[in-house]
């Protein structure tokens, strides 16, 4: 039996229940590799990195090593080959990239859209992008201005860079702003399904000690109108229902409720699971917000919820990141999960929206006994299963031991319906999956007291004005 139509849980016992909390079986994010190589290869298209000054090339095989160039020199540009290059066989590119070479000189102009775009994120600061080092904010942003129009593999913007272009340590640098832009941004859902994004291209070492790389798409976006306009549309659908004009703490609440109310958990995705699976727009927020890959409205796994609800927040003004990780009943029961991180007047608070979506059915369990069917029709009861994970500290999540407070109370005897959990964040080594997660351990530690659910619940309005948090009648 399930408790929730999200993840498997056990059976409850009338007097003493314990759902066993699972991970979400979906991998933190899309960076499910063996080695930095691999996943560098997946989201870059590195068969081109060329010295245009010094007429050599090299080329970045699918192993991570380089490749030996083959120049030429009356033009001072040259195509790479080595293993796994997958645009050096392409004239068409190589025009291109000929081209593209030739303006780069030292008044070398940056060709980025201009005019409005469809990805629209209105959050007041981009946490990941405040952690990184100089280099590779430069390298975040030059990523970001080439994104504004994903119809177009013309515009490309340089970084300047320290690192030798062609070195482990550059690799790491440009995965890292990479996918500190991909947590940032989940209206850049796109990214996520296909491999070989960008090209970049540098120059020799200038007599300053620096590098000048030019990034670039190297594929368009055929979608971008139909799923951006649908995406943005939900969103604004989504955000009617909820009051901008309570305090941030109070919109907080509201749009994580209207966000598990709204979700599916999509079990056939997690179940599917690989670490080498294919995309599904299951694990992003448009799988959330609009639908996934085989056409299930708002229908996703944890990578959904938590990149739904930080672009919901961020949308709202309010800071909010997400993190990749492992959770389940302790550390041998772990799997990949992911959740957010939230910071309400400078405290910041755990947030998993993904076990906070709890459903309830007093018929489908009246077998169970009255206990059973008391607690899951008794509203003030169920808001509380329903906000376990809402607004706690990392310690508490980290080793999550339930209170007293979820223990369903009746003259007849007592049940309860959560057990001991554990969240563990990534910590950029390489799982067993072979994934390997740059940025969370950049994230901060949660330490927020002031808005915990049973503080905000004696006075909060639920989203639209409906939800009656404290069981009185009366909604908030």
């Amino acid at each position: 039996m399930h408790f929730r139509k999200k993840l498997s849980r056990t059976v409850p016992a009338i007097l003493l229940c314990g759902t066993l909390l699972a991970g979400c079986g979906t991998g933190s994010d899309a960076f499910q590799v063996s080695d930095l190589g691999k996943m560098f290869r997946n989201f870059f298209d590195m068969g081109n990195s060329l010295s245009s000054s010094s007429g050599t090339a090299a080329a970045q095989g699918e192993d991570g090593n380089q490749g030996t160039g083959a120049t030429d020199t009356d033009s001072g540009s040259g195509t790479g080959s080595g293993d796994g290059v997958s645009s050096g066989s392409d004239s068409s590119i190589i025009s291109d990239i000929s081209l593209f070479l030739d303006g780069m000189t030292e008044d070398y102009k940056d060709n980025v859209p201009d005019g409005s775009s469809l990805f629209i994120n209105n959050a007041p600061v981009f946490y990941y992008y405040s952690q990184l080092s100089e280099e590779e904010q430069g390298i975040y942003d030059a990523l970001l201005a080439v994104t504004r129009d994903p119809t177009s593999t013309k515009y490309h913007k340089k970084a300047t860079v320290h690192e030798d272009p062609s070195s482990d340590a550059f690799s790491q640098e440009v995965t890292t702003a990479y996918e500190a832009m991909i947590y940032d941004h989940p209206e850049l859902f796109w990214f996520r399904q296909s491999s070989g994004n960008f090209q970049y291209y540098y120059n020799s070492l200038s007599t300053d000690g620096t590098y000048d790389v030019m990034f670039r798409l190297s594929r368009i976006y055929d979608d971008y109108q139909t799923q951006m306009t649908a995406f943005n549309q939900a969103v604004s659908s989504f955000m009617a229902d909820i009051d901008l004009t309570q305090s941030q703490p109070v919109i907080a609440l509201q749009i994580h409720d209207k966000l598990i109310d709204m979700v599916t958990y999509d079990t056939d995705l997690a179940a599917a699971y690989t670490p080498d699976g294919g995309f599904d727009f299951g694990y992003t927020a448009y799988g959330a917000l609009v639908t996934n890959s085989r056409g299930q409205a708002n229908t996703c796994v944890c990578d959904g919820y938590s990149y739904a609800y930080e672009y919901l927040l961020q949308q709202a003004g309010i800071t909010c990141t997400r993190v990749g990780g492992y959770a389940g009943q302790d550390e041998n029961s772990m799997e990949a999960h992911s959740w957010n991180l939230v910071q309400l007047d400078g405290e910041w608070y755990e947030v998993d929206p993904t076990w906070d979506d709890q459903d309830s059915d007093p018929d489908q369990y009246a077998a169970q006994g009255p206990i059973i069917s008391a607690a899951l029709g008794d509203a003030a009861y169920w808001n509380k299963i329903r906000h376990f994970m809402f607004n706690l500290t990392t310690d508490q999540i980290s080793h999550y031991t339930p209170g007293q407070e979820y223990t369903y109370y009746t003259d007849d005897g007592y049940a309860t319906f959560l057990s001991s959990s554990v969240h563990v964040r990534d910590d950029g080594t390489e799982s067993s999956g072979g994934a390997v997660d740059y940025v969370t351990k950049l994230a901060p530690t949660a330490n927020g007291t002031t808005y915990t659910y049973s503080n905000l619940s004696s006075y909060a309005t639920g989203y639209n004005g409906q939800t009656d948090y404290d069981g009185d009648g009366i909604p908030g």
